[in-house]
């Protein structure tokens, strides 16, 4: 099921374009991590989306239509700093969003739970640390049911220990079938949780797909040799290496996916070249970002 299309959506800031001819389908279950440098275009796209902001040009539409003018019902989300009231504890403050979105049957506790505030449900929200109101806010988001959650940024401002709670409880809400665009510039944080990645700078979209398919097959090797000078001229004469990086006492570059990278060590040795150093790895979503992003 197509639960969001955006047809050539564009906005300016004066001479800045925010967001250039964005075109994107997310479908049903996909969880959508949406990346790039500050200045992209990440929360305009999702004000955008979500109402907030109106575009200069093209169009988007939620769940093909269905519930026609007012889709909103079946959206959670978190777009700024999560605001509740200092005054009142977690389950009053729920409860004011649960009768705004006429939620009944929906058990507070219960959602408490799932992002571990149980044991601070009857504690006033001024007392809250910042990861337990962006905790309580992701709580918020869940009432009503929601077909689609979207969150800008949920880890912002947090500490280690913050972070960590917040993508323990994102991966688990990823992993329930739920549709979740997520904008963030947490790459770790993307890799693990999300299913698809969207790639923007400037405005404009740079790749877009299965996380899996946006990360390079190639592996990234690290080899060093008792004659780094000899090492680094056959490096850069083998067809199946590049991105050479002299990192010291090795070298780390990228070997094409179809060459092992034992056999790299195997013809080194052929070439009269001792192996001292070789690590394997995969490439990470970290790099393939900065490779697309750095033109």
């Amino acid at each position: 099921m197509e639960v969001l299309r955006t047809t050539n959506l564009s906005k300016s800031y004066g001479k800045v374009k925010a967001l250039d001819n964005l075109n994107l389908t997310i479908h049903a279950g996909e969880v959508y991590g949406l990346l790039g440098p500050n200045g992209s275009g990440k929360t305009t796209t999702l004000g955008i989306i979500m109402g907030v902001l109106s575009q200069e040009s093209g169009d988007y539409e939620w769940f093909g239509g269905q519930y026609g003018v007012n889709p909103r019902k079946k959206i959670g989300a978190i777009l700024e700093t999560p605001n509740f009231y200092p005054y009142l504890d977690a389950y009053e403050n729920l409860e004011i969003v649960r009768r705004i979105k006429k939620a009944d049957n929906q058990d507070l506790g219960e959602l408490l739970k799932q992002v571990n505030l149980f044991e601070r449900g009857h504690s006033k929200f001024r007392t809250y640390s910042l990861g337990m109101k962006q905790r309580l806010a992701i709580a918020a988001t869940l009432i009503g049911e929601p077909e689609v959650l979207i969150f800008d940024e949920p880890t912002n401002g947090l500490d280690p220990e913050g972070i960590a709670e917040v993508r323990v409880i994102l991966k688990r809400i990823a992993d329930s079938g739920k549709t979740v665009l997520m904008a963030s510039h947490i790459l770790d944080e993307v890799e693990k949780i999300c299913s698809h990645v969207v790639i923007l700078r400037k405005g404009k979209l740079l790749a877009a797909g299965p996380v899996g398919a946006i990360l390079s097959d190639d592996n990234t090797i690290e080899i060093g040799a008792e004659d780094m000078h000899g090492l680094r001229n056959f490096l850069e004469t083998h067809p199946a290496t590049k991105d050479i990086k002299d990192r010291g006492h090795y070298y780390e570059c990228q070997i094409d996916a179809s060459v092992a990278p034992a056999e790299m060590s195997e013809l080194a040795h052929k070439k009269g070249l001792m192996v001292t150093h070789l690590i394997v790895r995969k490439r990470r979503l970290e790099e393939e970002f900065l490779e697309i992003t750095k033109n």
